[in-house]
């Protein structure tokens, strides 16, 4: 990740003209405009747009046509978690989703949207740089990625907030197994168990290996697994797909072969 970034949707702009680009997307990020975040069965698509200081938000149908629209002070995006487009923060039912502030500040905001009449149902705001990670299948429970500081946002932690309580939860979600491992680099790719409760996000990670962070959103543990990745150039990573059955996780190269499988019940690695 990289330093202060003057215009994230810029960013998007360049991810789809400069593939060397790929390396300095600031995920997960909160977009205005664009494809927005589409709902289970694909009939609405939910959208941020800037309305002057303020951010109104649509949901559009299939044939482009606004069905329901809301003004709410402040500005908000979409979350987009990879490179790719990948948007995230629907809640498992389908019943609200979240928003972010748009951009990089000190101070962040994150709304909880109603699906059905996109009413607010509830603001959050955490002083530090924070990014929308994942949601626990019942919806108890916000996972966030807390950056270091908005001049490294490289860096991080994962961080989990109590939505019943409305209070961030203190401590960090981490592989208490492998308590050295640092959190850096660049999530390219993104699979969750059919339930919702786990989470499985490839990271690219210049200067050191790829790896995969597995999250369980019910308990609120993480496993980071490690690729072992030789060459210098990472730039294929960003290209690979993830791929889940069962209790086998592919990491596939961009034509769909498989290059490595990952045991979710052991966390082992097969080629």
């Amino acid at each position: 990740m990289v330093p202060r970034l003057g215009s994230l949707l810029s960013v998007v702009v360049a991810l789809a003209i400069v593939p060397s680009a790929l390396a300095a997307f600031p995920g997960p990020m909160a977009v205005q405009g664009g494809k927005g975040l589409a709902n289970f069965d694909k009939s609405l698509r939910f959208v941020a747009v800037k309305a002057g200081a303020d951010t109104k938000i649509a949901a559009v149908d299939a044939d482009g046509t606004t069905v329901m629209s809301r003004t709410v002070p402040g500005s908000f995006g979409t979350v987009v978690l990879t490179p790719n487009g990948l948007g995230g923060g629907l809640f498992q039912d389908g019943s609200a989703f979240v928003l972010q502030n748009v951009g990089l500040a000190s101070t962040s905001s994150f709304m909880i949207v109603g699906a059905n009449d996109l009413a607010t149902r509830n603001t959050i705001t955490l002083k530090g740089t924070f990014g929308f990670d994942a949601l626990s299948p019942d919806a108890s429970r916000l996972y966030l990625i807390q950056h270091t500081s908005t001049q490294d946002i490289q860096h991080y932690i994962v961080r989990a907030y109590d939505l019943n309580a409305n209070k961030l939860l203190p401590g960090r979600v981490a592989d208490k197994t492998q308590k050295g491992w640092v959190m850096q680099g660049w999530a390219v790719n993104r699979v969750s168990s059919s339930e919702g409760r786990w989470v499985y996000t490839l990271y690219a990670n210049p200067g050191g290996y790829p790896f995969v962070h597995a999250l369980d959103t019910v308990r609120g543990v993480a496993h980071c697994i490690g690729l072992p990745w030789t060459a210098n150039d990472q730039n294929p990573v960003y290209s690979f797909q993830l791929a889940l059955d069962r209790s086998s996780l592919a990491v596939k190269w961009s034509d769909g072969r498989v290059w490595k499988h990952i045991d979710t019940r052991n966390w082992h690695l097969s080629k």
